[in-house]
């Protein structure tokens, strides 16, 4: 830019050029600097976001589950059962592939294994990754007149219950209660692992449930970024109505006996970001889980009710 003054002309001094550029490139740095910080809460804030709303979702899936088999519990003590298919052992814990064992084995409501999935096939042939594993089991409050002939449902009046695969609901055995209506029974059990996916290389982790599909365990995964599931339960260990403790799954041998479930959830974002850096180590029940990478986490914990 020039200016004129009469017939001369003036231009801009070396030195005013020099304190121009100057001035430019500070405002553009900063500029840059408040766009990179701004990129950054951006990022935080939708991966915070995304979190939170893995827990919330997990939370509920586990209070659902958890209400309609707290109610199953305390019926079971009335609870008559025959039918054409049996019980299966209350003490056992394996889970079994092959056939309809794991869902049968209704008298079990609540049962957790400790950072372990061992005798646990269905889950341990199922990419399991580490943490506890949480199984629940009740009958669904749903009754029902239409039925899939390989699910496992159970036709009650009272306190008698006829339990039976859905091919067998025509059987004399399965009907000597006069009621055509039937309940679904439900199975889950809660579990950390791979989902198959990366993300700039690195492993996805999830949780999982397995389900009854055709009336024998499949694994379904529900959210993304579960990293870290851990439990502990408030136990009545003397039997004189009030919880003595909270113990982990390995220290408990009364499951009747279960008063509360507390659940301590690590869930991360799917990809890292590396100008983030993580170095915590996080206390989830009686796990101390150090890291040292550029994921962002958060760390959630809820008490639900059981007794």
């Amino acid at each position: 830019m020039k200016t004129f003054r009469g017939d001369k002309h003036y231009g801009f001094t070396l030195v005013e050029v020099m304190i121009s550029l100057t001035l430019g490139l500070f405002l553009l740095t900063m500029s840059m600097q408040s766009l990179l910080t701004m990129n950054k809460s951006f990022v935080t804030i939708k991966s915070s976001s995304r979190m939170q709303e893995t827990a919330r979702f997990t939370f509920a899936l586990l209070e659902n589950d958890l209400k309609q088999s707290r109610y199953w519990a305390r019926s079971l003590g009335f609870a008559s059962f025959s039918g054409s298919a049996a019980l299966t052992n209350i003490n056992s814990t394996n889970c079994l592939e092959d056939g309809t064992t794991w869902g049968r084995q209704l008298q079990q409501p609540i049962f957790a294994l400790n950072n372990s999935a061992v005798t646990y096939a269905c889950v341990n042939n199922d990419n399991y990754l580490h943490g506890d594993i949480l199984t629940i089991r009740y009958a669904d409050n749903q009754l029902l007149t239409n039925y899939d002939d390989e699910q496992i449902y159970l036709r009650s009046l009272g306190s008698k219950h006829r339990l039976f695969v859905g091919k067998d609901r025509n059987l004399a055995i399965n009907n000597d209660l006069s009621s055509p209506l039937s309940q679904l029974i439900i199975a889950h059990s809660f579990f950390v692992a791979d989902s198959g996916r990366t993300c700039k290389g690195e492993l996805i982790p999830a949780l999982f449930w397995q389900t009854l599909v055709n009336g024998r365990p499949q694994k379904e995964e529900l959210l993304a970024g579960v990293e870290q599931f851990q439990l502990q339960f408030a136990v009545d260990i003397d039997v004189d109505g009030q919880p003595d403790t909270y113990l982990n799954p390995d220290q408990i041998t009364g499951w009747q006996n279960v008063h509360s479930v507390k659940v301590d959830l690590l869930v991360r974002s799917d990809c890292p970001d590396t100008a983030h850096l993580d170095n915590k180590s996080y206390q989830l029940a009686d796990v101390s889980y150090q890291v040292n990478d550029h994921f962002y986490r958060q760390q959630y914990q809820y008490t639900f009710n059981y007794h």
